[in-house]
């Protein structure tokens, strides 16, 4: 029996929320010798949809300063007052540390009730009937998780509030080749509604050898359209992944007049500057990435770019297929992902996620010979 479920089954009222196990109704004393009920919240290690190895032996405590039968504050388990919204409605008081001989707890099971007995042992002497095993009754919840399984990276890194930001948000990332896939990769690890994939070829070994993961050799033979690959993929991790196996043209971007953001991976056979000013026209903000790369006989070199254009700030954006964007098709899985990292944090700066304290920084420009980060305005 898995430990959450063990907790459930002896009366412990126990919920994860978005990645924190929360311990409601557990009983403690307080200073004036009065039995109250707190609240623990911990991070949940989990392994797929169970609780695993927790990360470290501490937890956080929400309700007043607890004490002993007389009064007297639990020193030896307050490791320091400390306020916490790890959520809204989800918030702290202090900071518990109560470490186990071998140094850490083998399970959630042994953590929950070493710290539930750390308060409740008090107050019975004051009230014999004092139990945190109150078998309550919830309502079933509803998770409007965007994830198959839950984040709990979020909630161990302690982001989980400023998660917020991409709460609701429709993307579309066009292109799903080298640097495309390499967006969605990391786009589909934060919690936006949906993802929408552009994208009219298929998928084939030179992708492989350019994109994240690693490609079935079936998959392969059977000449998949990118996008639907690139869904098929990703939904494993990700609810609201909308594969669309088309080219995307000036006359597509109706189709994302309402989105939130989209990013652009184009290649050179693309009609860039009628796309771009399509999006401009409908107010849609964006991000364009591209890459040139070329061998000068003794190593690659070349430029990687990432440029963004918001409803409020429009730049100009390279246009057409010009002739240094993808010139000779070189593209190297490195200088993809990085191409892709650069756009997905310009994104995240723009959504306040990152903070901004360069607020000219709508293009970015990656020389790899000169292993420098250009910020270049309008």
């Amino acid at each position: 029996m898995d430990d959450f479920t063990r907790l459930l089954d002896e009366g412990y009222d126990v919920q994860l929320i978005d990645g924190f196990l929360v311990v409601d109704d557990v009983p403690y004393v307080t200073t004036d010798k009065t039995v109250q009920r707190g609240r623990l919240v911990m991070p949940a290690a989990l392994a797929g949809d169970v609780l695993t190895t927790p990360p470290d032996h501490t937890t956080h405590f929400g309700g007043a300063v607890p004490c002993d039968s007389d009064g007297r504050p639990l020193s030896k388990v307050i490791n320091s007052p400390q306020c916490n919204e790890f959520l809204p409605g989800l918030s702290t008081d202090f900071y518990f540390s109560a470490k186990p001989p071998a140094g850490n707890y083998a399970n959630y099971y042994d953590k929950v009730i070493t710290y539930v007995e750390l308060l409740a042992r008090w107050a019975r002497v004051i009230d014999p009937r004092a139990t945190a095993r109150t078998y309550p009754v919830h309502e079933a919840a509803v998770d409007g998780s965007p994830f198959v399984y839950r984040d709990s990276a979020s909630s161990r890194a302690g982001i989980t509030g400023v998660n917020k930001v991409f709460t609701g948000l429709k993307i579309a990332i066009v292109g799903l080749g080298g640097t495309g896939s390499h967006i969605l990769d990391l786009v589909a690890k934060t919690p936006v509604a949906e993802i929408h994939l552009y994208d009219g070829d298929v998928f084939l070994n030179h992708n492989a050898f350019r994109a994240p993961g690693a490609a079935n050799l079936l998959d392969l033979r059977g000449k998949p359209n990118k996008a639907e690959y690139w869904s098929a993929q990703y939904s494993r991790l990700k609810r609201g992944i909308f594969p669309h196996p088309v080219f995307f043209e000036r006359d597509t971007v109706a189709e994302v007049a309402d989105f939130d953001f989209v990013f652009l991976a184009l290649d050179d056979g693309s009609d860039r500057e009628g796309i771009v000013g399509a999006l401009e026209e409908a107010g849609v903000s964006f991000i364009d990435v591209g890459m040139g790369v070329t061998d000068t006989g003794s190593g690659l070199t070349g430029l990687l770019r990432v440029s963004a254009s918001t409803a409020e700030r429009r730049i100009r954006i390279p246009g057409g297929t010009a002739p240094d964007e993808y010139g000779r098709n070189i593209q190297i899985s490195d200088l993809n992902a990085l191409n892709a990292a650069l756009a997905v944090v310009q994104w995240k700066r723009l959504l306040g996620f990152y903070a901004d304290m360069a607020t000219d920084a709508a293009v970015f420009a990656y020389p790899v010979s000169d292993n420098t980060i250009t910020v270049l305005s309008r």
